[in-house]
Protein backbone atom coordinates (compact mmCIF):
# COMPACT_ATOMS: atom_id res chain seq x y z
CA UNK A 1 0.00 0.00 0.00
CA UNK A 2 1.77 3.54 -0.81
CA UNK A 3 2.23 5.65 2.19
CA UNK A 4 -0.34 8.67 2.82
CA UNK A 5 2.55 10.50 2.70
CA UNK A 6 3.97 9.75 -0.23
CA UNK A 7 0.19 10.48 -1.77
CA UNK A 8 -0.16 13.38 -0.36
CA UNK A 9 3.37 14.97 -1.41
CA UNK A 10 2.62 13.96 -4.84
CA UNK A 11 -0.67 15.34 -4.60
CA UNK A 12 0.97 18.82 -3.73
CA UNK A 13 3.69 18.40 -6.45
CA UNK A 14 1.34 17.97 -9.01
CA UNK A 15 -0.68 20.62 -7.78
CA UNK A 16 2.33 23.13 -9.10
CA UNK A 17 1.73 22.12 -12.26
CA UNK A 18 -0.80 24.49 -13.48
CA UNK A 19 0.67 27.78 -11.68
CA UNK A 20 4.02 26.98 -13.15
CA UNK A 21 2.81 26.77 -16.54
CA UNK A 22 0.49 29.61 -16.27
CA UNK A 23 3.90 31.97 -14.77
CA UNK A 24 5.88 30.71 -18.00
CA UNK A 25 3.38 32.05 -20.49
CA UNK A 26 2.49 35.22 -18.47
CA UNK A 27 6.17 36.42 -17.61
CA UNK A 28 8.58 34.25 -19.51
CA UNK A 29 10.76 31.00 -18.89
CA UNK A 30 12.91 32.41 -16.40
CA UNK A 31 10.13 33.21 -14.27
CA UNK A 32 8.56 30.22 -14.38
CA UNK A 33 11.37 28.09 -13.92
CA UNK A 34 12.11 30.07 -10.98
CA UNK A 35 9.00 29.34 -9.80
CA UNK A 36 9.09 25.68 -9.75
CA UNK A 37 11.90 25.80 -7.99
CA UNK A 38 10.97 27.75 -4.88
CA UNK A 39 7.86 26.00 -4.97
CA UNK A 40 8.89 22.33 -5.27
CA UNK A 41 11.49 23.15 -2.97
CA UNK A 42 9.66 24.43 -0.23
CA UNK A 43 6.97 21.58 -1.16
CA UNK A 44 9.83 19.27 -0.18
CA UNK A 45 11.07 20.74 2.72
CA UNK A 46 7.46 20.86 4.19
CA UNK A 47 7.62 17.15 3.42
CA UNK A 48 10.75 15.91 4.74
CA UNK A 49 9.81 17.53 8.06
CA UNK A 50 6.22 16.30 8.46
CA UNK A 51 8.20 12.53 7.83
CA UNK A 52 10.33 13.39 10.28
CA UNK A 53 7.40 14.53 13.18
CA UNK A 54 5.77 11.79 12.05
CA UNK A 55 8.41 9.13 12.52
CA UNK A 56 9.14 10.52 16.05
CA UNK A 57 5.68 10.17 17.08
CA UNK A 58 5.12 6.66 15.87
CA UNK A 59 1.92 7.95 13.74
CA UNK A 60 0.28 7.96 10.56
CA UNK A 61 -0.87 10.82 8.42
CA UNK A 62 -4.89 10.92 8.34
CA UNK A 63 -7.12 12.26 5.17
CA UNK A 64 -7.50 15.88 7.44
CA UNK A 65 -3.44 15.84 7.74
CA UNK A 66 -3.67 16.85 4.40
CA UNK A 67 -6.22 19.30 4.06
CA UNK A 68 -3.98 20.86 7.03
CA UNK A 69 -0.42 20.02 5.31
CA UNK A 70 -2.37 22.01 1.91
CA UNK A 71 -1.56 24.89 3.93
CA UNK A 72 1.78 24.38 2.92
CA UNK A 73 1.10 24.00 -0.57
CA UNK A 74 -0.47 27.73 -0.46
CA UNK A 75 2.93 28.60 0.85
CA UNK A 76 4.44 27.54 -1.49
CA UNK A 77 3.17 29.28 -4.22
CA UNK A 78 4.33 32.22 -2.53
CA UNK A 79 7.78 31.33 -2.02
CA UNK A 80 7.82 30.20 -5.05
CA UNK A 81 6.56 33.75 -6.48
CA UNK A 82 9.56 35.37 -4.11
CA UNK A 83 12.24 33.36 -5.88
CA UNK A 84 10.70 34.21 -9.55
CA UNK A 85 11.50 37.80 -8.85
CA UNK A 86 7.68 38.62 -10.27
CA UNK A 87 6.48 41.93 -8.75
CA UNK A 88 3.19 42.24 -10.57
CA UNK A 89 0.56 42.63 -7.66
CA UNK A 90 -2.74 43.29 -10.14
CA UNK A 91 -1.71 40.57 -12.47
CA UNK A 92 -1.39 36.93 -12.60
CA UNK A 93 1.13 36.96 -10.37
CA UNK A 94 -0.31 38.47 -7.66
CA UNK A 95 -4.24 37.05 -8.11
CA UNK A 96 -1.82 33.83 -7.43
CA UNK A 97 -0.51 34.57 -4.58
CA UNK A 98 -3.68 36.11 -3.02
CA UNK A 99 -5.76 33.36 -3.81
CA UNK A 100 -3.36 30.96 -2.06
CA UNK A 101 -3.29 32.87 0.70
CA UNK A 102 -7.22 32.84 1.32
CA UNK A 103 -7.31 29.58 0.83
CA UNK A 104 -4.49 28.53 3.30
CA UNK A 105 -5.67 31.23 5.64
CA UNK A 106 -9.29 30.83 5.77
CA UNK A 107 -10.85 27.93 3.73
CA UNK A 108 -8.30 25.51 4.98
CA UNK A 109 -7.11 26.85 8.09
CA UNK A 110 -10.93 27.48 9.38
CA UNK A 111 -12.31 23.55 8.36
CA UNK A 112 -9.77 21.12 9.16
CA UNK A 113 -9.96 21.58 12.88
CA UNK A 114 -13.76 20.98 12.58
CA UNK A 115 -13.28 18.10 9.92
CA UNK A 116 -11.14 16.39 12.24
CA UNK A 117 -13.22 16.56 14.90
CA UNK A 118 -16.46 15.30 13.83
CA UNK A 119 -14.43 12.26 12.13
CA UNK A 120 -12.87 11.42 15.59
CA UNK A 121 -9.07 11.56 13.68
CA UNK A 122 -7.42 14.39 16.12
CA UNK A 123 -4.06 13.68 17.27
CA UNK A 124 -0.96 14.90 18.46
CA UNK A 125 0.78 14.83 14.96
CA UNK A 126 -2.52 16.69 13.96
CA UNK A 127 -2.36 19.55 16.49
CA UNK A 128 1.55 19.91 15.31
CA UNK A 129 1.08 19.83 11.87
CA UNK A 130 -2.02 22.77 12.41
CA UNK A 131 -0.15 24.84 14.20
CA UNK A 132 3.47 24.78 12.30
CA UNK A 133 1.80 25.00 8.98
CA UNK A 134 -0.01 28.18 9.99
CA UNK A 135 3.19 29.79 11.29
CA UNK A 136 5.03 28.75 8.04
CA UNK A 137 2.27 30.29 5.99
CA UNK A 138 1.93 33.57 7.74
CA UNK A 139 5.78 33.88 7.85
CA UNK A 140 5.64 33.25 3.41
CA UNK A 141 2.69 35.79 3.44
CA UNK A 142 4.82 38.32 5.70
CA UNK A 143 7.59 38.16 3.35
CA UNK A 144 5.09 38.40 0.26
CA UNK A 145 4.06 41.73 1.73
CA UNK A 146 7.06 43.30 2.30
CA UNK A 147 8.41 42.32 -1.19
CA UNK A 148 5.21 43.43 -3.17
CA UNK A 149 2.57 44.26 -1.01
CA UNK A 150 3.86 47.68 -0.19
CA UNK A 151 4.39 46.71 3.52
CA UNK A 152 7.91 47.67 5.18
CA UNK A 153 10.23 45.00 6.32
CA UNK A 154 9.95 45.07 10.29
CA UNK A 155 6.62 43.67 9.51
CA UNK A 156 8.38 40.22 9.59
CA UNK A 157 9.49 40.46 12.59
CA UNK A 158 6.65 38.87 14.83
CA UNK A 159 6.66 35.97 12.27
CA UNK A 160 10.65 35.40 12.58
CA UNK A 161 10.65 36.25 16.37
CA UNK A 162 8.29 33.03 16.67
CA UNK A 163 10.66 30.65 15.44
CA UNK A 164 13.36 32.60 17.12
CA UNK A 165 11.70 31.99 20.62
CA UNK A 166 10.32 28.69 19.80
CA UNK A 167 13.89 27.31 19.66
CA UNK A 168 14.72 29.17 22.99
CA UNK A 169 11.96 27.80 24.43
CA UNK A 170 12.57 24.24 23.47
CA UNK A 171 15.87 23.97 24.90
CA UNK A 172 13.58 24.23 28.84
CA UNK A 173 9.91 23.38 27.49
CA UNK A 174 8.22 20.58 25.95
CA UNK A 175 6.74 21.45 23.08
CA UNK A 176 3.45 21.00 23.95
CA UNK A 177 3.41 23.18 26.78
CA UNK A 178 4.92 26.02 25.12
CA UNK A 179 1.19 27.42 23.26
CA UNK A 180 -1.02 25.14 25.92
CA UNK A 181 -3.78 27.17 26.85
CA UNK A 182 -3.13 30.36 24.97
CA UNK A 183 -4.87 33.54 26.34
CA UNK A 184 -7.76 34.87 24.40
CA UNK A 185 -5.83 37.96 22.82
CA UNK A 186 -3.49 35.46 21.43
CA UNK A 187 -5.60 34.63 18.24
CA UNK A 188 -7.32 38.40 17.85
CA UNK A 189 -3.43 39.12 17.23
CA UNK A 190 -2.70 36.71 14.88
CA UNK A 191 -6.19 37.25 13.22
CA UNK A 192 -5.17 41.31 13.04
CA UNK A 193 -1.53 40.41 11.33
CA UNK A 194 -3.28 38.04 9.04
CA UNK A 195 -5.51 40.58 7.81
CA UNK A 196 -2.77 43.19 7.52
CA UNK A 197 -1.18 40.74 5.38
CA UNK A 198 -4.25 39.57 2.89
CA UNK A 199 -5.03 43.45 2.38
CA UNK A 200 -1.44 44.75 1.50
CA UNK A 201 -1.21 41.86 -0.99
CA UNK A 202 -4.58 42.01 -2.25
CA UNK A 203 -4.84 42.48 -6.17
CA UNK A 204 -7.48 44.57 -6.04
CA UNK A 205 -8.52 47.85 -3.72
CA UNK A 206 -8.42 51.59 -4.55
CA UNK A 207 -6.24 54.41 -2.35
CA UNK A 208 -8.57 53.74 0.43
CA UNK A 209 -7.57 50.35 0.93
CA UNK A 210 -3.24 51.29 0.51
CA UNK A 211 -4.07 54.09 3.13
CA UNK A 212 -5.87 51.39 5.68
CA UNK A 213 -2.87 49.35 5.38
CA UNK A 214 -0.27 52.19 6.03
CA UNK A 215 -2.38 53.33 8.81
CA UNK A 216 -2.80 49.79 10.54
CA UNK A 217 0.63 48.49 9.73
CA UNK A 218 2.58 50.51 12.39
CA UNK A 219 -0.21 49.45 15.07
CA UNK A 220 -0.66 45.95 13.91
CA UNK A 221 3.20 44.66 13.60
CA UNK A 222 4.35 46.27 16.77
CA UNK A 223 1.72 44.47 18.67
CA UNK A 224 2.19 41.06 17.33
CA UNK A 225 6.09 41.08 18.36
CA UNK A 226 4.45 42.13 21.66
CA UNK A 227 2.43 39.16 21.91
CA UNK A 228 5.01 36.95 20.91
CA UNK A 229 7.27 37.66 23.23
CA UNK A 230 4.69 37.71 26.39
CA UNK A 231 3.89 34.54 25.35
CA UNK A 232 7.52 33.33 25.54
CA UNK A 233 7.25 34.65 28.58
CA UNK A 234 4.32 32.82 29.97
CA UNK A 235 5.33 29.74 29.07
CA UNK A 236 8.49 30.22 31.00
CA UNK A 237 6.57 31.12 34.17
CA UNK A 238 3.91 28.43 33.73
CA UNK A 239 6.77 25.88 33.13
CA UNK A 240 8.60 26.80 36.16
CA UNK A 241 5.60 26.72 38.45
Amino acid sequence: MIDRLAVITFGLLAACVAPTAGLWRCYGRRAGSLFAVGSVGAILAQQSLVAMAASRKNARLTPVDGMTLSRGFAAAMLVGLGVSGVRHRTGLAGWLGWSSLIYGSIVSDWLDGPIARRLGTTSELGAVLDLESDSWLTLATASSAAAWGGLPAYCMAAPLARYALLMAALRRIPYGQIYADEPAWARPFGIAQMALFTAATAPFGGASTRLAVRLATPIVAPLQLLGMLLLYRRAQRLFRT
